[in-house]
């Protein structure tokens, strides 16, 4: 058998691990354990608006972590499909919910951390999910490192139906000089202390596509790279499909226009700047090393194709 139907055959039984784990309720589940001393309170702040389709995978993703002590808190923003129905369904799990109109994700998070009470801090989107032990993986590591304030990990891509499209590597931390300059990692797959997000303060409500990248710089600006802590394990998955709003946002100009906005906040140099230009091209050389050694050629290729017909360039 080649190497390449190796890999082949590893990710499909890794999409079929995935799928066991989103699709029942473990029967292991308790929701407090004679170990709930021992383990930080995770609190998981779940935006939402009419995604019921996924919403009880991305709940199910959290309770069968049978982490003892997890807090749930979804706001959702006046969902007229299976939303409500799942929430209820699952409510003896979750600690807080309220569905009614608001701004904005940017909005909904604000209002849900205001009701996070763990030590440990979470966002995960209604349609993405944790993957199995991520919780633990995490905490173990903040309770031995009091030095570190945030983790991360590496992350799936996924379809619709829970299979793995691709693998994605993040990369080392590094002072951002531009709004996309981060680890190459987003929320489905970190998690940080609760005094990171008193520092962080709230989420920029002129945001709607990049707030997550604004998440990221700051903490980065916030903590500095030495304090960040990368997992070197799969920790979550994003979902790509056609109706999803980053993949609608791809050709949309609000998501350029927002990092433009972000250079302004920031005070980076512009990307049409020879510094910014300059800036650019020093991430996208250690982006293309570090991809090289995680993934190897096919998958560092993809990477940079990708960024080609999202920006129109490689660089």
């Amino acid at each position: 058998m080649s190497d390449m139907s190796n890999c082949e055959l590893m990710q499909i039984n890794a999409s079929h691990e995935i799928k066991k784990f989103v699709t029942r309720l473990s029967s292991s589940w308790s929701r407090k354990t004679s170990q709930a001393d021992r383990f930080p309170k995770i609190s998981v702040v779940i935006p939402s608006f009419n995604q019921g389709i996924f919403l009880e995978r991305t709940l199910l993703s959290i309770i069968n972590q049978n982490y003892p002590d997890v807090e749930i808190i979804i706001i959702d923003g006046g969902s007229i499909d299976d939303t409500i129905p799942i929430i209820n369904k699952y409510e003896q799990y979750i600690s807080y919910w309220v569905s009614e109109n608001d701004h904005g994700q940017s909005h909904a998070l604000n209002k849900g951390f205001t009701r996070a009470t763990g030590e440990i801090f979470a966002w995960q989107n209604c349609d993405d999910i944790y993957l199995p032990n991520a919780f633990y993986r995490v905490a173990e590591l903040f309770m031995k490192h009091p030095e570190i304030t945030v983790c991360y990990g590496d992350w799936y891509s996924i379809d619709e139906n829970d299979d793995i499209i691709t693998k994605n590597f993040s990369l080392k931390p590094r002072k951002p000089h531009s709004p996309y300059e981060n680890m190459d990692a987003y929320n489905q797959t970190i998690l940080w202390r609760k005094e990171v997000h008193d520092r962080f303060g709230a989420f920029d409500e002129n945001l709607h596509q990049r707030m997550d990248c604004d998440m990221i710089v700051r903490f980065l600006l916030n903590e500095g790279p030495a304090c960040f802590f990368k997992v070197k394990a799969f920790l979550g998955a994003f979902r790509c499909y056609a109706a999803q709003k980053t993949f609608a946002s791809i050709d949309s100009k609000n998501f350029f226009s927002e990092e433009k906005y972000m250079e302004k906040k920031f005070n980076f140099k512009s990307s049409d700047s020879f510094r910014g230009k300059y800036y650019r091209l020093k991430y996208r050389f250690a982006q293309l090393f570090e991809s090289l050694i995680a993934g190897g050629v096919r998958y560092t290729w993809e990477k940079f194709r990708k960024t080609y017909l999202q920006r129109g360039q490689f660089f």
